[in-house]
């Protein structure tokens, strides 16, 4: 596989981590380019100018802030331990999200939105999504992604510095379990950019894979621990994307897209009159 391309592309500051796979169930990870000596992480991106997925510098998240995650991690597993305690490692989890699969919903000429529309597409566990029927609830894990989404918010703003009328809005909370994945799908729905923070207990053992929609180049980019993992959403060119994880991998969506001015203005009104 080869790197994929961005408006950017020239740039030292991008990363761009390429594999051919993650390892499972025997599988070997082409080792030589992980090793490959990595070019500094850019931290900001140009809402409207840039384009294309980029893993940004980790380095941001502060040691206060990876401890909130953490004690979210740690409620998600208590809350989640019969769910867990029943999950099976799907020997097709790699297949799924294979080139060959993305191929064959190409040629079905069709659009997988996500797993709200289409749950069948991944068996991770899903916490606190309303739309999905076997998502789980637990009011202390929400009380705890409610402290890491306040502190998220503001990384995820300075992403895009400059950018007027910024607004964020939390997306999928999932646990990936070792053997589990997220099957190809676009997003194209509900356009903007996302930003993924996600933690992998194990470093290289889980990845994520897209198609880049303007040249077609399948890219993998394998996880290191820490991941802050961020890509632009379209309806004109779908961007299509899939997860595998060999590990325990915990992962905390952000949607990000710009408030119509009328909405802007009465949410700034609504402010001010409290």
């Amino acid at each position: 596989m080869t790197p994929g391309r961005n408006s950017n592309a020239g740039s030292a500051y991008i990363q761009r981590r390429g594999a051919r796979a993650c390892t499972a169930d025997g599988e070997n990870m082409n080792r030589q380019e992980l090793k490959k000596k990595e070019k500094k992480r850019r931290s900001t991106l140009n809402y409207d100018a840039d384009t294309g997925v980029f893993d940004l510098d980790p380095s941001v998240l502060s040691g206060e802030f990876r401890e909130a995650v953490m004690q979210c991690i740690a409620a998600q597993k208590e809350a989640a331990g019969a769910a867990f305690s029943a999950f099976k490692p799907n020997p097709g989890a790699l297949a799924e999200v294979s080139e060959e699969a993305l191929a064959r919903l190409l040629t079905q000429g069709k659009d997988v939105h996500g797993i709200s529309k289409q749950r069948s597409i991944s068996d991770v566990i899903v916490f606190s999504a309303r739309n999905i029927p076997d998502s789980l609830r637990s009011a202390t894990v929400e009380a705890l992604r409610a402290r890491v989404d306040k502190k998220a918010f503001k990384l995820v703003k300075s992403i895009f510095p400059g950018t007027s009328r910024l607004a964020v809005g939390s997306s999928g909370h999932f646990w990936y379990p070792s053997g589990s994945y997220m099957g190809w799908h676009t997003n194209s729905g509900v356009p903007g950019w996302r930003v993924y923070i996600n933690y992998a207990e194990e470093e290289g053992k889980s990845l994520f894979r897209y198609r880049d929609p303007v040249t077609s180049e399948i890219t993998t980019l394998m996880d290191k621990e820490w991941n802050i993992r961020t890509f632009r959403i379209t309806s004109e060119n779908p961007l299509w994307h899939a997860v595998y994880s060999g590990t325990n991998r915990f992962s905390l969506g952000y949607i990000v897209y710009k408030e119509s001015l009328a909405s802007w203005f009465v949410r700034k009104l609504k402010r001010l009159f409290r």
